[in-house]
């Protein structure tokens, strides 16, 4: 069954990089295009190794996690974006609360540790160095290198993401908590 779920992520990640390579005009430079190729190869690749690396499972879904919370995050209030498209339908929503549901409900998590959600900042971060080297014009609106702000922007969102990956470990710790014991009544 686990395996069945993470080739339907793979697939809806794809579903929507395929149809943002095929409609959009230049679709590689956007962070929802990036995360949902990084998704859909992670999910697939989970799929494939079945339950073997347990620990690795666990980290690639809090990374895809904190990830996609971003993106759906991001382009639903801070850019107001529209999920009007195929492309923006799959990447912006159905593939980040996929992957929120694998994490909450499907996938085992009982090997998260504490500074996981410190790491699981990895992705988002090589992506702003990407998107300052490539001089990446998207996202100028409330991102943008050149202003004075940008520093403190770039602070705001990578604490707000450590914050979220401990709202992933605290639900992680609830899920694998075992059950407390019930006295007997006599």
């Amino acid at each position: 069954m686990p395996s069945l779920w993470r080739l339907i992520v793979a697939t809806s990640a794809f579903v929507g990089f395929g149809y943002a390579v095929a409609t959009f005009h230049e679709p590689w430079h956007a962070l929802s295009q990036q995360a949902s190729l990084l998704c859909g190869a992670v999910y697939l690749g989970l799929a494939l190794i079945g339950g073997r690396a347990e620990w690795l499972a666990t980290w690639l879904r809090g990374a895809m996690a904190v990830l996609l919370t971003l993106v759906c995050f991001t382009y639903l209030t801070v850019i107001d974006g529209e999920l009007d498209t195929t492309a923006s339908l799959f990447e912006h929503l159905i593939t980040p609360v996929l992957v929120l549901v694998d994490w909450i409900v499907v996938g085992r998590t009982g090997t998260v540790r504490w500074w996981y959600p410190l790491s699981w900042i990895a992705f988002p971060a090589a992506y702003l160095v990407y998107f300052v080297a490539a001089d990446v014009r998207l996202y100028r609106s409330f991102l943008a290198p050149d202003r004075a702000d940008f520093a403190l922007t770039v602070v705001e969102f990578l604490a707000a993401l450590v914050a979220a990956g401990y709202v992933l470990y605290g639900i992680a710790k609830v899920r694998g908590a075992p059950a407390p014991a019930v006295e007997e009544a006599r």
